[in-house]
């Protein structure tokens, strides 16, 4: 981060930390020092249109690539996240909005950022629905990655500027911001795996295989189906 900051001017700069947003979630590589070192430099403002710049086109290659190593992809992708997965997939048969909702959630949730980007392309979800739940879904993430890398800055001031000390007003401000950000970003995972779990129930399908006759699990369009309590059928006699 040191080496990047020291070497670039700030056009550059923004250039190379927009590559680098778009490109590493490629090799599954983490972004969040990237995002980091763009609220150091960047600030809030600019610093958020160079994060969700770089993290469109890093949304973006992975799809297209992942299109191309669809049936590679699908199975071990199934085997780790089949909840996920399947949720995907029965959003994929509905409305544009279904699929930007869900699409939405999963950017919110902790379902790993970099797998989400080629997680999509084992379903039929459209890139349109895709990128813009992406986009919305990416908001959150942005402005706390910003908020720590500001944190970071005011951190490497008081250690390598010795004169350097925090007044009351700064410390308390300080923790109450990161209290709040912690707070925020529990308060979001929480409202996305409510609102997948209430898609899910709904919907009415399991993440887990439902056993039928001779012991063998049957998949039904793409998920499996919950048995209701209430439409269990009973033996007649």
């Amino acid at each position: 981060m040191q080496w990047e900051a020291r070497s670039f001017g700030r056009p550059v700069l923004a250039l190379v930390l927009i590559a680098s947003l778009a490109l590493f979630p490629v090799v599954l590589l983490p972004s969040s020092p990237s995002m980091w070192l763009t609220g150091i430099i960047f600030g809030y403002g600019f610093g958020f249109l160079i994060i969700m710049a770089g993290t469109s086109i890093g949304m973006s290659i992975p799809y297209l690539i992942g299109s191309l190593f669809r049936d590679c992809l699908h199975v071990w992708l199934e085997k780790k996240w089949p909840r996920e997965i399947a949720l995907v997939r029965l959003a994929a048969k509905g409305s544009w909005f279904k699929q930007f909702r869900v699409v939405a959630l999963l950017r919110i949730s902790p379902f790993p950022y970099a797998m989400l980007n080629y997680a999509v392309t084992v379903t039929q979800i459209k890139f349109s629905p895709y990128i813009c739940g992406s986009v919305v879904g990416m908001v959150p993430e942005a402005f706390v990655n910003i908020y720590s890398g500001r944190l970071i800055l005011t951190l490497a001031d008081l250690k390598y500027r010795k004169h350097r000390r925090m007044t009351t007003v700064e410390i308390i401000y300080n923790a109450i911001s990161v209290t709040v950000a912690v707070l925020i970003a529990i308060g979001f995972t929480i409202y996305a795996r409510k609102a997948l779990d209430g898609i899910q129930s709904s919907e009415g399908f399991c993440p887990e295989p439902v056993r039928v006759a001779h012991g063998s699990a049957e998949l039904r369009d793409g998920h499996q189906e919950c048995s209701n309590p209430s439409s269990v059928q009973t033996d007649v006699v």
